[in-house]
């Protein structure tokens, strides 16, 4: 029987929860990578994004704000994690349908949005034992992946709706699994076109079917809901608080902020901060985040630190181009 030793690793960074105190639904969820998040200006407000969900990466966070999008955009993130591993996002948006007449000039959104992700977990070259031998007989790979297709739709400039489809595969070796998942997410805008916006949103992310690599064995996905509030405090510098439970965790709230300035023509800079309480147990300075961005023209460019405790640090990268 194989018993590679660094599926255990693989496990204990993919579920980044709780090490202690944990619920006793800890660890019964499968496709953990799911729960990792997308871009870097994200995570570095420790993902609390659900009720801003304002660039690409909103697939991932709340599909419903992708209609408020004013053009299309691609977004990639890079997570080096630990232990070798590495996670992967792609998001493409394109909005579509723009009101006409005098509805333009009272909404500055589109009506219609849709969009196409992929996310990547990947770790290679992992040692294959047999029984109790400390030798290796070889290596072997693991890959998890989601393919999603959202739509969005805003019926005005307050209120938006969206929904993600996502066919998610696992692999270890030679064995595989798959499952049908979905997001649902709403966006309303309290007071938009003001100086200082404030948004709510709501998002139940990883609603499907069980997986499992033996159709005797599955788990059922790590449905989590989130409830979020965005302001703008001042000009230029956005708080969001989310609200969540996923089915294998306890009840977590996250804080981000962001701080945005201009630099020069063309040039923004920005510096983002946030804490989970759903790492609160690993020890360490598990739970803060912190990061930043520049930004030009039609490109940006974020940084996220993200330390997982005793795991160790994971550092995000992403690229966010404007059309």
């Amino acid at each position: 029987m194989r018993q590679p030793t660094s599926i255990l690793v693989v496990a204990l960074l993919t579920l980044a929860g709780p090490a202690a105190a944990a619920p006793s639904t800890a660890g019964t969820s499968g496709a953990q990578f799911l729960k990792l998040g997308a871009g870097a200006r994200a995570g570095a407000m420790a993902d609390a994004f659900t009720a801003i969900a304002d660039d690409a990466f909103a697939a991932y966070y709340n599909p419903a704000g992708l209609a408020r999008l004013k053009g299309s955009q691609f977004g990639g993130a890079h997570s080096a994690l630990f232990q070798g591993v590495s996670y992967q996002s792609l998001a493409f948006v394109v909005p579509f349908g723009r009101a006409e007449g005098r509805e333009r000039i009272e909404t500055d959104s589109n009506k219609h949005a849709l969009g196409l992700s992929i996310y990547y977990l990947g770790v290679g070259e992992i040692e294959r034992r047999s029984g109790d031998s400390t030798l290796p007989v070889g290596t072997f790979n693991s890959a998890d992946t989601a393919y999603a297709l959202s739509y969005s739709h805003a019926p005005n400039d307050r209120l938006s709706f969206g929904v993600t489809g996502k066919y998610v595969s696992q692999s270890i070796d030679t064995y595989r699994g798959s499952a049908m998942a979905a997001d649902l997410g709403v966006l309303y805008r309290v007071n938009p076109h003001t100086e200082k916006p404030i948004t709510l949103g709501a998002a139940i992310r990883h609603i499907g079917n069980r997986i499992g690599y033996v159709a005797s064995q599955t788990d059922p996905l790590p449905t989590t809901a989130v409830l979020g509030a965005a302001a703008a405090l001042t000009k230029g510098f956005t708080l969001d608080l989310d609200v969540g439970k996923a089915r294998d965790g306890d009840p977590y709230v996250a804080l981000g902020g962001e701080g945005r300035r201009t630099l020069s023509e063309g040039v923004g800079g920005a510096f983002r901060a946030g804490y989970t309480s759903s790492r609160r147990d690993n020890g360490g300075l598990a739970g803060v985040t912190a990061g930043g961005g520049l930004s030009f023209n039609r490109a940006n460019f974020d940084f996220a630190w993200i330390p997982f405790g005793t795991l160790g640090d994971a550092f995000r990268f992403s690229l966010l181009v404007k059309f």
